[in-house]
């Protein structure tokens, strides 16, 4: 009897142990597919996020690319400024500072208006006194000097007019140059940022995917060692109580029995029956 207790149980307990195995090996194979969809997944993402950086980096690179003549044009401009302001550059330059000080008597005498209407005036002078026969007289020389004296003083204002003229006109297109190079190179630190906060967001965004991804993969890979050990422990504690059972019922079958043999020994006793 206790041979074939033991012989069931160890066919039951083989056969729960083969699906306890199973279970475990599928449990496993799962976390395995898991972790392998979360690792393939995580090299997608990354895949994706360094081809956003790339194309993000190969048009902020052609936006300096195409903002880069403005620039240079900014500071050219803004060194022949500065030149002409006396505020830094070549010193030996020929126009250095020629606008950093206030029109003078000098900038008044070399004004080519003035002086082409004084000399025009002068040989106007001089034709009508030889015309008269006046010559190099002091009549001659009190006329001329009076003469350029008028025209000094009419001619003060329109030399002065002339020389902001022709300031305005020189420094105007060059501070327009200066203004579309910092307009430039505003542009260009604009998009800098831009290209920084965005790497920024990619860079971020990436790294929590791929952490997520990570603890995904590992949640799969322990929760089928969980489900394979439980599969396990539950199969060999199911194996003891099948035994336990089995085991309680050949006990139960043995003690029934032997009442059995009792009573029937008591009965042969009574009727006196001998039994061989």
């Amino acid at each position: 009897m206790t041979f074939g207790i033991s012989a069931s149980a160890a066919f039951l307990g083989g056969s729960a142990l083969l699906g306890a195995g199973v279970s475990y090996l599928g449990s496993s194979n799962a976390a395995n597919a898991q972790r392998d969809a979360a690792a393939q997944s995580a090299a997608v993402q990354k895949e994706m996020a360094d081809q956003s950086i790339a194309a993000q980096k190969e048009m902020y690179q052609q936006g300096r690319t195409d903002l880069a003549p403005y620039r240079e044009g900014g500071v050219t401009a803004q060194n022949q400024l500065f030149q002409m302001l006396g505020l830094g550059g070549d010193t030996t330059a020929a126009n250095y500072g020629k606008y950093a000080k206030d029109f003078g008597m000098s900038d008044f005498t070399t004004d080519p208006g003035y002086q082409f209407r004084l000399e025009q005036g002068m040989k106007a002078l001089n034709a009508s006194a030889a015309a008269k026969g006046m010559g190099v007289s002091g009549a001659n020389i009190k006329g001329a000097t009076e003469y350029g004296q008028n025209m000094g003083s009419q001619e003060y204002q329109n030399a002065f007019n002339r020389y902001q003229t022709n300031r305005n006109n020189q420094i105007s297109p060059l501070m327009d140059f200066t203004r579309f190079g910092q307009a430039a190179a505003a542009g260009s630190a604009a998009a800098a940022g831009n290209l920084g906060s965005n790497l920024g967001t990619t860079y971020s965004n990436l790294g929590t995917n791929l952490g997520t991804a990570a603890t995904n993969a590992g949640a799969a890979t322990a929760g089928g060692y969980v489900a394979g050990g439980n599969a396990i422990n539950s199969t060999i504690g199911n194996i003891g109580n099948q035994y336990m059972n089995m085991q309680n019922q050949a006990n139960q079958t043995s003690y029934q029995n032997s009442l059995l043999a009792a009573l029937n020994n008591q009965n042969m006793s009574a009727t006196g029956y001998t039994k061989f």
